[in-house]
């Protein structure tokens, strides 16, 4: 018998600019996305402030509500 995959298309990821923060410490490689991140804009890892730059990443799917009320 034989059994093909053929049709099946694998989903291509699709990159996209970013806006992320990063952990300003040398010693940290802490980063997060801008919907991710926390009020004070300090770093999880370290505590340390973060600062705003763009990175090309895979585009994320949001199909829920975080934060819905």
């Amino acid at each position: 018998m034989y059994f093909a995959k053929r049709g099946i298309e694998e989903p291509v990821n699709q990159m996209i600019d970013t806006t992320v923060y990063s952990c300003q410490s040398d010693s940290c490689n802490g980063w997060m996305r801008e919907d991710f991140v926390t009020p004070d804009y300090s770093c999880p890892m370290c505590g340390n402030q973060m600062v705003q730059e763009i990175r090309e990443l895979p585009k994320i799917k949001h199909d829920h509500q975080f934060y819905s009320k």
